[in-house]
């Protein structure tokens, strides 16, 4: 019984699947991490952009359209 026990220990120290699942979840974690900062980091202009829509759309006839190109 315990030559099974044994055998069973080595083999799943033995299996790399699981090292390679941990690099995965790494890398998706840090690409994560550069999309949430990108749309921080873009979230100020979006905004902005958002506001003067909202603003052209409640004031259609004195809207600047040169605000959008």
């Amino acid at each position: 019984m315990l030559w099974y026990v044994q055998n069973y220990v080595v083999s799943l120290l033995r299996d790399k699947g699981g090292a390679n699942a941990v690099e995965y979840a790494l890398i998706m974690a840090l690409v994560a991490v550069f999309i949430i900062a990108g749309v921080l980091a873009m979230s100020g202009a979006i905004g902005t952009l958002f506001n003067s829509m909202a603003s052209c759309l409640s004031n259609a006839p004195g809207c600047n359209t040169g605000t959008f190109s």
